[in-house]
């Protein structure tokens, strides 16, 4: 259809068929529906008609399906293969063949293509000789037949079909049979392969060049020795330039196969490379040097993207040779044949080849000699790719030879500053991201040759790690100014690879990032504060404060404080560091700055006493980061803990900091035992501090430090001795037990209570247990929450101490649960609750009357208002479900079901207590859901039927919760002898629930509707609810279509993403070439008649400019430096090396200057003045008529064309006459009549309020209708044109008045 588009018959066409009427076009239910009729009833109804399903065919199908496996399985010795009657399929009617090898041809027997019958008729008549000679189908037997017909047939298509048979069976054919009758295969398929050369039927040559590629894998090395191999061989690599994409594309990947995956090359000793890559480079080299790259050069491109692949697995000599080729060619300034020569040593690259086909001397060679060939540094395009290359060679280098990698590594890095300095962002982005690639894979990778390389050189010769730095730090100079982000995430990635290991080296650099840091307005602070944190993990704190001083020392005359910034950049980064450093330093300066900071307010100089006050707290926030991990802990703790532990007892605007570094030290010196032992000498200080603190009265509990310092003590408690635990525990029951003590005290003892009962021994603990007995109906409802709290500790058992003790005491602590549950408040309920769970773990015989003692808490707490109790009471049934279980001696149907019965007895209660209880069932049935029989299934549902019912909103709303779980948990087949029943409940709900949960059961409904179909719901609900299924029906069909399309590719998106981001890769070779083939369809006739958006001129590919720097400046083509003029991006040429002069002096349309007196100058003024009231009175009609509804009318600027006579005065047009001449002029407002006309100003242009009448503004009445999601935005467009106008004549105002 190249000659135009495929045009509708039923719009064009002479006789037209039933149109839409007007106005009908979107309707969603036409009246006619024939075709959905038609397949709604041939999907519902039974099939008429006679059905191929007989019992001879279920008979034959079931003998097929016991011999399967075995004759898959089965296989002929050496020369046999793979065959019996594997399958037979509808298909099979078509060839009779039963060999799996040929599956995918069965595929065809629907196909309308001469091609696909042919091969099916070709099948069938190959499998009929088989079978009349007897044979078993085998692979051999096929391959035979095949080879023969080969030879025999005659016509283009029924050739095509035999060898696209014999390139599937010969894949399976044993490698036994294609050895032996390889000089005749091999006559076959060549004979074949160059009578039918340039044939029509590409399928034909693709199935030769696949037969060949599989009789060549398989041949043995020593047969390659032969001429004659070589020479097959060399046939397939002619076809690798072959004009069919199809036929080359077949022929490179042949070539692929047969290089990499012979079968020899599988084996563990295989020779380093294949026998055949020899000549493959040498055919490769020729056919370049013939064409010579020259015009299209489309061989060369062809025989480039074959090396790109194949380079790799190629013999030393041959890679130097191929790679001098490709090198040469690069010298041809062809900027297409460059760029794809670049992906080749790419490809080539990335491979990662062996060091006996490409050795470090020759990737160093081809690193030096790629240097001639390095693009402008304003050549988009060359320039990434050349970057590219050189970052992959770089790479395989350092893997081959550290030494050799590091040793070039300076040249590369100079190279890519240098691109920092490209006009192109693109540009200094990638040359960024390859030089932290080399730090990372060439440099970290290989530290250990690193250190020795720094470690064995003199200080006087600098090593090639110090080139490579002064290279990067050359880049804060200003002459990089608009790269500096880029070079600090460059010099981030050398702190992070070389920071602890050369430290010295960078402390210049420091400075520098220091003093642009301290620059007015400097761009790049986020970039360089991330690369100053990089330098402090790696080189610590004291190396880079000794390069960057702080330049703090409290006695300051000025308070701006210029080093400031380091502090946070020192608080965020500074771990595994010297805690030692932060005693020497650190804490002295904090000290004199807080003496600095009393003094002033002494003195009552307040914002010098605040600002010296933040900076020792911002000193003091860096101690968690030294005591994360310290290396001198044990060395350096005891300097620093005395000082901790007056600042924890003395300073309260410091406690949080200190609080936060213990808990770090703590958890990181569990790691440690020297660490530990060490933090634990000290918990006899730390403990006492942190007990007198905490108990302290303060104005209100939850006070955020308490709880800080509570979570320290217990982490504290975990490493200290069991004894002084003990004496703190008997100190703290001491305190409890006194009269004198207040009730925040008290409070606080009890915390400390909680804290220490894990790790006090069994004494302790029965003296526990009877202090909080007394406590458990305390009418002081805090002290009864610690007092389960505490309880709870206990029975959760995690000492050896506490599983003794609530083994011992189980009988009694169930008397007390059960004794105190009158007595307990609502904040008392979750710890409760969590006792009883720990109590059903540890219950090991049968306490059925216990459990049915706490049932009803269980299920009534399950609607209690905190989440935690909520969450404890669902925790509490699973817990005694699985007691019963255990404790059962019946089967667990049956345990589950008395289970079940009795929660379910909370059913008779009141509406609270039905709710509850349908809440528990809810979490039971979804627990259990596998064990439910089926009369408990029915009985469960009988009562969800039966509650829907009810009049209580509180249980209708369980029960639909309960409904929802009750589908989910169960299939269709389970719950379809239910579906009736359920249907009817849901809609006979009472008509204040059923309007009330309408969008529950709404939900409810579709759940139905996707287990058991719509029609099959449709057709149980009454009339009344059709039509809320129907639109359930739509919403679901509607749902499944956007997620459909939500995976879909946006062709609107991706354009624009492709638009927003820069390409930095050169496009690959098939779309270079794919100008190329013939194959292509041509583009539609119709295509250019469109209407074509305007958008910029894209350059041909292959373009190529030549940059040049001024008029005199001619191109020395024999320069070796010349590829570096030759750019495949057009030279920006709007950039002039003069700046234009500015002035202010008008200009002609022909480029002349209009130089007026100052008595022009100021008539001009007074008519702009007058132009301006003009305006300001036309946007002032527009804003009246706005008001009123009026459309808006139409206003053309007026322009004054520029005489060229410059003595006369620019003529201007006056209206006159009829027509298009007649007189437009505005007229007066003064007859204007209209709402707000007696607000109208006599002398003003505005409005004015007058007396005893509401302001001048426009008033809006409130509408109901505008609550309504769906009608707020036509209301809101009501004003639209209001809210222009008022806009725009204020702004005109504002302009008018500024200019007076």
């Amino acid at each position: 259809m190249a000659g135009g588009k495929l045009k509708s018959g039923t719009k064009h066409g002479k006789h037209k068929g039933k149109r839409w009427k007007k106005g009908h076009s979107s309707d969603s239910n036409p009246q006619i529906r024939k075709h959905r009729l038609t397949a709604k009833n041939r999907f519902f109804n039974q099939n008429v008609g006679s059905s191929g399903l007989t019992e001879a065919a279920l008979a034959k199908h079931d003998e097929i399906s016991e011999d399967r496996e075995d004759d898959i399985t089965s296989t002929e010795k050496e020369t046999g293969s793979v065959s019996g009657r594997t399958f037979s399929t509808w298909a099979t009617n078509w060839t009779e063949c039963t060999n799996t090898t040929f599956s995918r041809v069965h595929r065809y027997a629907s196909s309308n293509s001469a091609m696909h019958k042919e091969i099916l008729a070709v099948l069938a008549a190959v499998t009929e000789v088989i079978k009349a000679s007897g044979g078993k189908e085998s692979e051999t037997e096929y391959f035979a037949a095949l080879m023969t017909s080969l030879e025999s047939v005659e016509g283009e298509q029924s050739l095509a079909a035999v060898a696209y048979l014999l390139s599937l069976v010969m894949k399976r054919v044993p490698p036994a049979v294609l050895k032996s009758r390889f000089s005749d295969i091999a006559k076959a398929l060549l004979h074949v392969m160059a009578s039918h050369v340039n044939t029509q039927f590409t399928s034909l040559l693709r199935s030769i060049i696949v037969c060949l590629t599989s009789v060549l894998r398989v041949q043995d090395p020593i047969v390659w020795n032969d001429s004659s191999t070589l020479q097959i061989y060399h046939g397939l690599l002619a076809l690798t330039t072959h004009h069919k994409p199809k036929v080359r594309k077949a022929a490179h990947h042949a070539v692929c196969v047969i290089l990499k995956g012979s079968s020899f090359m599988q084996h563990p000793e295989s020779p380093h490379y294949h026998p055949a890559s020899s000549a493959t480079a040498k055919y490769c080299i020729q056919q370049i040097e013939d064409t010579g790259g020259t015009g299209e050069a489309t061989t060369t491109l062809h025989m480039l993207g074959l090396l790109k692949d194949v380079l790799a697995v190629f013999p030393q000599h041959s890679v130097k040779a191929a790679c001098e080729t490709i090198l040469r060619l690069m010298t041809l300034s062809n900027v297409l044949v460059t760029s794809v020569a670049m992906q080749t040593l790419h490809g080539m690259f990335s491979m990662q080849p062996k060091a006996s086909s490409l050795p470090a001397e020759l990737n160093a060679q081809i690193i030096t000699a790629l240097y001639d060939y390095q693009p402008g540094e304003n050549d988009v395009q060359p320039l990434t790719a050349w970057l590219a290359v050189m970052e992959k060679a770089h790479v395989n280098l350092g893997r081959i030879d550290a030494k050799l990698c590091i040793s070039h590594l300076p040249r590369i890095f100079n190279s890519a500053m240098k691109c920092l300095l490209s006009e192109k962002a693109e540009i200094a982005h990638v040359a960024a991201d390859t030089l932290k690639i080399l730090l990372n894979n060439c440099v970290a990778s290989n530290m250990a040759f690193v250190k020795s390389v720094l470690t064995t050189a003199a200080e006087s010769i600098p090593t090639p790690i110090h080139k490579m730095f002064r290279a990067v730090e050359g880049g804060l100079s200003y002459q990089f100014h608009a790269e500096w982000g880029q070079v600090l995430q460059i010099l981030a990635a050398f702190f992070e690879v070389l920071g602890q290991e050369c430290p010295k080296m960078m402390k210049k650099c420091l400075v520098s990032m220091a003093d642009l840091r301290d620059s007015h307005r400097f761009p790049y602070k986020a970039e360089l504060d991330h690369a100053v944190g990089v330098a402090v993990r790696r080189m610590g704190p004291r190396l880079v404060l000794e390069a960057v001083p702080l330049q703090i020392t409290g006695n300051e005359d000025n308070y701006e404080f210029p080093r400031s910034w380091l502090i946070p950049v020192l608080r965020d980064n500074i771990k595994e560091t010297e805690l030692g450093f932060f005693t020497s330093y650190f804490l002295p300066l904090a000290a004199k700055l807080r003496a600095k900071s009393i003094t002033y307010s002494k003195e009552d100089h307040l914002v010098e006493s605040k600002t010296y006050d933040a900076l020792q707290l911002q000193i003091w926030s860096l101690l968690p980061g030294f005591c994360t991990r310290p290396t001198d802990l044990k060395q350096s703790f005891k300097g620093v803990a005395k000082i901790l532990g007056s600042a924890l007892s003395d300073r309260a605007d410091l406690r949080m900091t200190v609080m936060a570094s213990l808990r770090k030290l703590i958890q990181h010196s569990l790691e440690r035992e020297d660490n530990r032992t060490e933090v634990a000498k000290y918990a006899k200080n730390f403990l006492p501090i942190l007990f007198n603190v905490f108990t302290v009265d303060t104005e209100y509990e939850k006070d955020p430090t308490r709880l800080a310092m509570l979570e320290t003590i217990k982490t504290y408690l975990q490493l200290a001795d069991r004894q002084l635990t003990a004496s703190f525990c008997d100190k703290c029951l001491d305190k409890m037990l006194g009269q004198d003590i207040g009730s925040l005290q008290r409070h606080s003892l009890m915390d400390l209570a909680i804290a220490m009962v894990p790790h006090v021994n069994k004494p302790r603990l029965h003296r526990m247990h009877s202090f909080i007995v007394l406590q458990l109906e305390s009418t002081d409802k805090t002290v009864q929450k610690k007092s389960y709290r505490i309880l709870e500790e206990i029975c959760a058992g995690k000492s050896p101490e506490s599983i003794q003790f609530v083994t011992g005491t189980l009988t009694e602590l169930q008397k007390l649960l059960l004794k105190s549950l009158s007595s307990s408040g609502p904040s008392s309920k979750a710890p409760r609750l969590r006792c009883l769970c720990h109590i059903f773990k540890n219950l090991k015989s049968s306490q059925h009357e216990f459990l049915i003692a706490v049932v009803p808490e269980a299920v009534l707490c399950t609607k209690e208002v905190g989440e935690r109790a909520r969450t404890a009471a669902y925790n509490l049934l699973d817990n005694m479900g699985t007691a019963q279980l255990t404790w059962s001696n019946k089967s667990q149907q049956e345990t589950i079901q008395n289970y079940f019965e009795l929660v379910m007895a909370g059913l008779a209660g009141s509406p609270h207590m039905v709710s509850a209880t349908v809440l528990a069932l809810t979490r039971l049935l979804y627990l259990y859901k596998a064990d439910i029989s089926r009369d408990l299934l029915e009985l469960l549902v009988d009562q969800a039927c039966l509650l829907l019912t009810s009049k209580a909103r509180e249980i209708v709303q369980s029960a639909l919760g309960y409904l929802k779980v009750l589908l989910s948990s169960f299939g269709d087949v389970d719950l379809a002898q239910h579906l009736k029943k359920l249907v009817l409940c849901l809609v006979s709900m009472k008509e204040d629930n059923k309007h009330h949960f309408r969008f529950k059961a709404k939900e409810i409904f579709g759940r139905l509707i996707r287990k058991f179909s719509y029609e099959t719901i449709y057709s149980m609900v009454p009339e009344s609810h059709h039509k809320m299924l129907v639109n359930l029906r739509k919403t679901q069909e509607r749902a499944k279509k956007k997620k459909k399309q939500g995976g879909e590719y946006d062709e609107d998106e991706e354009e624009e993403e492709k638009s927003l981001k820069p390409s930095f890769t050169a496009e690959s070779i098939d779309d270079i070439l794919r100008d190329t083939d013939s194959e292509i369809d041509d583009v539609d006739d119709s295509r250019q008649t469109k209407a074509k958006k305007p958008h910029k001129k894209v350059a041909k590919s292959g373009s190529a400019w030549l940059k040049e720097t001024g008029d005199d400046d001619i191109v020395d083509f024999m320069d070796p430096g010349v590829s570096k003029k030759v750019l495949a991006t057009k030279p920006d040429s709007s950039v002039s090396s003069k700046k234009a002069i500015k002035h202010d002096f008008k200009m002609a349309p022909d480029g002349r200057l209009i130089i007026t007196e100052e008595k022009e100058e100021m008539d001009t003024k007074i008519k702009k003045g007058k132009n301006v009231k003009e305006e300001a009175m036309d946007d002032l009609d527009e804003l009246l008529d706005a008001m009123e509804g009026n459309p808006k009318k139409s206003r053309k600027r007026k322009m004054e064309s520029i005489e060229v006579d410059e003595d006369e005065a620019p003529a201007k047009y006056k209206a006159g006459g009829s027509g298009i001449h007649r007189p437009i002029a505005v007229g007066k407002r003064k007859d204007r009549t209209g709402m707000g006309v007696e607000y109208k100003a006599k002398k003003a242009g505005g409005d004015m309020k007058k007396k005893g009448k509401p302001d001048p503004f426009a008033y809006v009445p409130l509408d109901f209708k505008q609550l309504n999601k769906r009608k707020r935005a036509k209301a809101a467009g009501q004003f639209k044109n209001l809210v222009k106008g008022a806009k725009k004549g204020a702004i005109s105002g504002k302009r008018a008045k500024r200019r007076k």
